[in-house]
């Protein structure tokens, strides 16, 4: 599997993350993934190997929002691969009319081709996580699959089929996070699938935080995208305390440490 090759806009985000010592211990890299199905790509991000050598990590498969690529999303990715996670990004249904069927049949994809192809995948943990179209196309893989322990989903849109649906029939646990001045899906949007989820569920509001903030940049120069309170650092900081802690509690057994700053939470 080659070393990722990146566009000069993708190198310099890779470039920042090293030098603020997010990626330190990970390596990215581009693959195709091929698994029951046609090919598709993706990026893949893990340590160099791990603290212990016979640990097994987790894998979580991360869906991109309408329009993105998985490249820009490099600071979650490479923060929750830090933690020991197998991450898998993939960049299918890309396009301006994607679909979001397939790109949740591709998460799951993603999952089972990790664990056949590293040697340090837990083949009994897994989650599925996303942004935007990439977290309603989470709770639709969640859905169709139940081997999946949790799902997380950042500013999650509706879907076609319904991610609404979806959420109503999802029994594994899930975390709900919105931005509060987001301007492109509103929070009210999420509070849907969080609604017809069924406990348990637990709904976290960044105060201040906006759509866009979930990105490290994005596409077309920001075109369309929205702002708030936060910087995009202290968004991002936030989301990635968020779900690293989340699928440590859930994939590891571990203790929920306390909410980070600038968040209200309602569970059930």
């Amino acid at each position: 599997m080659p070393l990722l090759r990146l566009g000069v806009d993708a190198r310099s985000r890779v470039g920042f993350l090293w030098a603020m010592g997010q990626a330190d211990d990970v390596t990215v890299r581009r693959v195709t993934v091929r698994s029951d199905g046609r090919p598709f790509g993706a990026l893949v991000v893990g340590q160099h190997g791990p603290t212990d050598p016979g640990a097994m990590c987790p894998v979580v498969a991360f869906g991109h929002g309408f329009a993105q690529d998985a490249g820009r999303y490099l600071s979650i990715l490479t923060g929750l691969a830090a933690r020991g996670y197998v991450v898998v990004a993939p960049d299918s249904e890309t396009r301006l009319w994607p679909s979001h069927a397939r790109l949740a049949d591709d998460l799951w994809r993603a999952i089972e081709w990790a664990r056949s192809s590293s040697p340090h995948a837990d083949p009994a943990a897994c989650a599925v996580a996303g942004h935007s179209m990439g977290a309603g196309a989470a709770l639709l893989a969640a859905q169709r699959h139940t081997d999946i322990d949790t799902v997380v989903t950042f500013a999650a849109a509706r879907t076609r089929p319904s991610s609404v649906a979806a959420a109503a029939a999802i029994r594994a646990d899930a975390l709900f996070v919105v931005g509060s001045l987001d301007r492109i899906v509103r929070p009210e949007t999420t509070r849907t699938m969080y609604a017809a989820k069924p406990t348990p569920a637990t709904f976290v509001t960044i105060t201040g935080g906006y759509h866009c903030g979930f990105l490290d940049s994005a596409a077309c120069r920001g075109l369309g995208c929205d702002s708030g309170d936060l910087t995009r650092d202290a968004q991002l900081a936030i989301t990635r305390q968020l779900l690293g802690d989340w699928l440590d509690s859930r994939l590891r057994g571990r203790p929920l440490p306390p909410w980070p700053d600038h968040v209200v939470v309602e569970s059930r």
